[in-house]
């Protein structure tokens, strides 16, 4: 099956996608990602210091110090796309896509670019929906106290943001004394399970199945300077240096 997956350039993507294609090495895999291969400014100084470290372990991820050889479509970085532009659609035309799978891609999908793929557009959004839309649901969950964080892997069939028809939500305890980007990290091994198991159901009809969201929820922003100090007030961590142990967790 030829594949498009879409993602991001940091580390909880650049993992998520690897993951992706070593448990479904079978299939044909185009990537794009909708980050530049560079830390970019930030609101607030914590959160540039959050990307600082982002980048840094994208960098060893790829070169495989803290997993071992990478996929080769992603050691090759793929190219940048802008999906909704005439250029990005003709080239995903081109490449006949039976499926798309976005993980943490950054870019709202317009409905000629949903269309474009026979079995649509599947996306593993990193919070429980309908709760947690938006931007860093991690944070803003732990900074709820909540008592689980997970993913929501559901379809996408139009241009809302985390609106579609929900496939499966994975669940586990939040840990409060590991940091937020340790927390994300540690999300995405049974996130990609969820995909390999959505992707062995589809229907007869070439679709996934998915159970519309109930109404209410929340859409979620990235957070300011007084939700970071309140982050950190209530003794919670963006990083700590250990993250890299979560990426050994590849089933």
């Amino acid at each position: 099956m030829n594949v498009i997956l879409l993602g991001h350039y940091d580390i909880a993507s650049l993992y998520a996608l690897e993951h992706v294609m070593r448990l479904l090495p079978e299939h044909r895999y185009s990537v794009f990602l909708s980050g530049e291969l560079m830390t970019r400014s930030a609101p607030n100084e914590r959160l540039a210091e959050l990307a600082s470290v982002d980048k840094q372990l994208c960098e060893r991820f790829l070169a495989g110090d803290l997993i071992g050889p990478v996929s080769r479509e992603l050691v090759l970085l793929p190219e940048l796309m802008l999906p909704n532009s005439k250029d990005g659609l003709r080239k995903v035309q081109s490449l006949r896509p039976e499926l798309v799978i976005s993980i943490r891609y950054r870019r709202i999908l317009q409905p000629e670019f949903i269309q474009v793929a026979k079995h649509g557009v599947i996306n593993l959004h990193s919070g429980i929906l309908p709760d947690y839309r938006g931007v860093m649901a991690t944070f803003w969950a732990m900074l709820a106290g909540e008592p689980e964080i997970g993913t929501t892997l559901h379809r996408i069939v139009d241009a809302g943001i985390d609106t579609g028809p929900v496939i499966e939500i994975t669940r586990r305890a939040t840990r409060p004394k590991s940091s937020y980007l340790a927390n994300v990290l540690g999300l995405y091994a049974d996130g990609c399970d969820a995909i390999i198991r959505a992707i062995s159901t589809f229907s007869g009809d070439g679709t996934l199945p998915g159970t519309p969201q109930i109404e209410g929820g929340q859409y979620f922003g990235i957070p300011d300077s007084s939700a970071i100090t309140r982050y950190e007030n209530a003794e919670l961590s963006l990083f700590d240096g250990s993250e890299y142990l979560e990426l050994g967790n590849r089933r």
